[in-house]
């Protein structure tokens, strides 16, 4: 009896602990005038456009972005900024891994 109580606990624990990660908000910092963004997918954050890769960030998690940029030979629109993984580091990811872009 006392076994299925535990196993019952550990369970709710379980299921609460991944329902709080998934209802997390997508911010990334605290910097009130940068627009936020969602990732739509995992996404390489690099030093440059086209640039060597820093880290991967993660589908469904906040970037914040500081500016714009754009490769002319492509098309390709850039923003640089910080994902919440990883607030620490800036780097460029493409416009197109990016959706629900607002202002705070």
């Amino acid at each position: 009896m006392k076994n299925r109580i535990l196993r019952a606990s550990m369970v709710m624990g379980l299921v609460l602990a991944g329902s709080a990660v998934v209802a997390a908000p997508a911010s990334a910092t605290e910097a009130p005038n940068d627009p936020i963004c969602t990732l739509n997918q995992n996404t390489w954050l690099r030093d440059a456009e086209h640039g060597s890769v820093l880290l991967t960030l993660t589908a469904g998690r906040g970037f914040r972005w500081h500016r714009i940029g754009s490769d002319i030979g492509t098309g390709v629109v850039w923003y640089y900024g910080h994902g919440a993984e990883a607030p620490w580091q800036d780097g460029w990811v493409p416009k197109d891994n990016l959706s629900g872009c607002y202002w705070p």
